[in-house]
């Protein structure tokens, strides 16, 4: 009898471990379930999918490696693009509304960026006046939205600073992986700073910053002095220089300095912190 109650009684303990241990791996095993479950739903939430190998892509500018480009448009938002254009009210209004046109038939694939100058209030400084440029959007994809939003902000009203936009553009760009690089300059006028914007082109293709300058003068044919200007700028970098009196003219021009084929480079020299500024008073050779 005792034998029979030693044995029930273990096997009743023997259950009871079981038991327990069963709980154990059970509750072990629901805790790591909602653990996991909580990590996947925070990386879904973020736009991550963790079933999926992810590598990192460096901005390229194309799908086709041999095309790739980028762009960095820079905009004359100086005092003078108040001044009344043809079947516009003024020429900043014509350029906002010709820019929106064109940034939508641009290749989305292509890294565009956007710098403008002169769109603060004349200020008494000329040092201040004459940094007076302003990257509204980086170079990238996906951001013609974005860039359309900013240039409806700006409103025409500064100085000319050509050089030292152009300077800033060289740097915005300097880090952008493409092949082929260009700068598309719209301005209604001359440098109105200490510089000569095209000594600045001419040094810059000097020290091998490979970037060319396709140039619109915007309602300079009667200004030779400007159009000449312009037009060495755009000469020095091996690009090429419009003139745009109208809004089709002006769309043509920019769309067609976007899309123009341009000489393959390596890379864009890394000498560009040594180019200098030259005072537009001395002579060039």
């Amino acid at each position: 009898m005792k034998k029979r109650i030693f044995a029930l009684f273990s096997s009743l303990q023997n259950s009871i471990t079981a038991n327990r241990q069963q709980k154990f791996f059970f509750f072990v095993s629901l805790s790591l379930m909602l653990t996991l479950s909580l990590i996947l739903s925070v990386q879904l939430a973020q736009g991550a999918n963790p079933f999926l190998k992810v590598e990192e892509t460096v901005l390229s500018g194309s799908v086709e490696d041999d095309n790739s480009k980028a762009v960095m448009i820079v905009l004359d938002c100086s005092g003078s693009m108040s001044e009344p254009a043809p079947g516009a009210a003024t020429k900043m209004i014509m350029a906002k509304q010709v820019l929106e046109q064109v940034l939508s038939k641009i290749d989305s694939r292509v890294p565009v960026g956007l710098r403008v100058y002169g769109s603060s209030p004349p200020v008494p400084d000329p040092v201040v006046a004459c940094q007076d440029s302003v990257l509204l959007v980086p170079v990238g994809t996906g951001n013609r939205g974005q860039m359309i939003n900013r240039l409806r902000e700006i409103k025409p009203s500064g100085a000319t600073p050509i050089s030292y936009a152009l300077r800033r553009a060289v740097e915005d760009m300097r880090f952008v992986e493409a092949k082929k690089k260009s700068v598309v300059l719209i301005s209604d006028g001359l440098e109105t700073c200490a510089y000569d914007p095209c000594a600045l082109a001419e040094s810059l293709k000097a020290h091998n910053v490979n970037i060319s300058f396709n140039v619109v003068g915007f309602n300079v044919n009667n200004d030779l002095q400007a159009k000449a200007q312009l037009k060495c700028i755009a000469e020095a970098t091996g690009g090429k220089f419009y003139t745009a009196e109208t809004a089709a003219e002006l769309a043509e021009s920019v769309l067609d300095g976007v899309n123009r084929k341009l000489p393959s480079v390596n890379t864009v020299s890394g000498q560009l912190k040594e180019v200098k500024d030259t005072d537009k008073n001395n002579n060039r050779k």
